[in-house]
């Protein structure tokens, strides 16, 4: 028995070493020197007391490049699920139970649109360029960095980042900012299950008794509880929080032309 403690004891050293070894490896790098032959000046990059980045460029495209970096050595797991979202391609990390997500954001259309968005763009335009700026620092990463521990533990490749998976995720934050889609469905099968008095405490701005006028004229395929259902399977089974709130942000004195606070 005694030998046995030990040898346990012996597996859990080494668990442990090899842990601290793949933590220390695979860690962000929040001092030091980096080169990137994209960059036009110096770019300086410092984190606060709360590991927030702050970026000091002599550009904005420098700047946008060293967010891009900075960005993707902190949360390039998060982004690569957000840009699998709008494509479909979250059962191909989870298995089979995401199926029926994925099939719920191929039907919104977000990866046609953003195709054809990133196919009308111009080049030359302000925001392709600090976009592209932006894909530049990521990519910089995925090429110079270390691979963060859950591609190793999933067995995916990294792969670099195109502007297509900007707009991807734009259009999933708008699909995330369009709550009818969720308090539409729900506040009809309320006042048609129970009747429009449940609707009063909610002070509704429009009527409930608002006649639609049909516009589609062939046999519908789902009820409102249907699309109910079917929306709320899709968002309880993600992996990723969907962007529901906003920002908020101050601008010190010394900065705005008018010497105040903006916030």
């Amino acid at each position: 028995m005694r030998k046995i403690g030990w040898v346990l004891i012996g597996v859990f050293g080494i668990i442990l070493v090899a842990g601290l070894i793949v933590k220390q490896v695979l860690k962000p790098e929040y001092s030091g020197e980096k080169y990137m032959a994209e960059l036009q000046s110096d770019v300086t990059v410092y984190y606060d007391e709360y590991g927030i980045p702050h970026i000091e460029a002599g550009n904005e495209a420098d700047a946008m490049r060293a967010l891009g970096y900075v960005h993707a050595q902190d949360r390039l797991w998060q982004m690569e699920l957000l840009r699998r979202l709008a494509v479909g391609g979250l059962s191909e990390v989870f298995g089979k139970d995401l199926l029926s997500t994925d099939k719920f954001f191929l039907s919104l259309g977000i990866d046609d649109a953003s195709a054809k968005t990133v196919g009308e763009l111009d080049p030359g335009s302000e925001v392709a360029v600090l976009s592209q700026a932006y894909l530049d620092g990521i990519n910089h990463f995925i090429a110079e960095g270390p691979t963060p521990v859950e591609f190793l533990l999933t067995g995916l490749e990294k792969k670099p980042y195109e502007m297509t998976d900007i707009y991807n995720a734009v259009g999933y934050m708008a699909f995330s900012f369009a709550m009818a889609h969720k308090t539409d469905p729900l506040l009809t099968l309320i006042r048609d299950s129970l009747g429009v008095e449940y609707l009063e405490d909610l002070e509704i701005n429009s009527s409930p008794n608002t006649v639609w006028i049909r516009n589609y004229k062939g046999e519908e395929v789902s009820s409102e509880a249907a699309v109910l259902s079917t929306t709320r399977k899709a968002l309880s089974a993600l992996p990723v929080p969907q962007f529901i709130g906003s920002n908020s942000w101050v601008i010190g004195p010394e900065k705005t032309r008018n010497g105040k606070v903006i916030f």
